[in-house]
């Protein structure tokens, strides 16, 4: 029985050390030469744009491969935010893009509408077909952009507001309008305390809707209650 498991065993490994050797000798190219080049994760970036980025550090050889190089080449896009670079033995590359999650878009003081990244930082113009699902913030300076975008952020964390219930923000001498992307109602929530008070405007709103009210405009910029204007039918 010991015999036959070991001829079982030992079949297998032959066979391998055999194919092995007849690919050696009959193989004209470097050994472990590079055939194949997977990238994986790109949406924004182009394949073409990725190697011609890596080609410079692109080598025969797996084992003559500057992953390092082809990793910092990559990163240095703008669009990028990590790469990992890994060698599928024998013949294979895979590369890993992690590209930035366009998360919101700022129209600056030049009137440029910017894609924002997860972390609140614009990192590309807006390209064709990329404003779906994003929010517009409409201020002049990046620091009170980055300030809304973290605002919004954390009130739509908290469950106060859903991210496709907004169109666009807007910022203007320290005051803060929101737009509601359904029905582009307008609620005014001034220099202070915009938390509380758009939770005012979101309670008056509802209560408007149920008794069948087309509401334009809240302003909430008022100690107790809220002030609204109704659509003209």
């Amino acid at each position: 029985m010991k015999r036959i498991l070991y001829i079982l065993f030992l079949a297998p490994l032959c066979l391998l050390s055999f194919l092995t050797m007849v690919y050696l000798s009959t193989n004209k190219g470097p050994l472990f030469m590079i055939k194949d080049i997977k990238i994986k994760g790109i949406k924004q970036l182009e394949e073409g744009e990725v190697i011609k980025r890596i080609s410079p550090f692109i080598k025969e050889t797996i084992f003559s491969l500057d992953a390092q190089r082809i990793k910092e080449s990559i990163t240095a896009h703008p669009f990028v935010r990590d790469v990992s670079v890994k060698t599928v033995f024998p013949f294979s590359v895979v590369i890993e893009v992690k590209e930035k999650k366009p998360s919101a878009l700022w129209i600056d003081e030049k009137g440029n509408v910017m894609v924002i990244d997860e972390n609140g930082e614009p990192f590309r113009i807006l390209g064709e077909g990329m404003a779906k699902d994003m929010f517009v913030i409409n201020t002049k300076e990046k620091t009170d952009m980055k300030w809304i975008f973290e605002e919004i952020n954390r009130w739509i964390k908290d469950g106060i507001i859903k991210k496709e219930q907004i169109s666009e923000i807007v910022f203007a001498g320290g005051n803060m309008t929101l737009y509601f992307a359904q029905d582009g109602i307008e609620v005014i929530l001034g220099k202070e305390d915009q938390k509380k008070r758009l939770k005012r405007a979101l309670m008056v709103l509802e209560d408007a809707k149920k008794r069948g009210l087309l509401i334009r405009c809240i302003d909430a910029r008022f100690e107790k209650g809220a002030i609204i204007q109704e659509r003209q039918v």
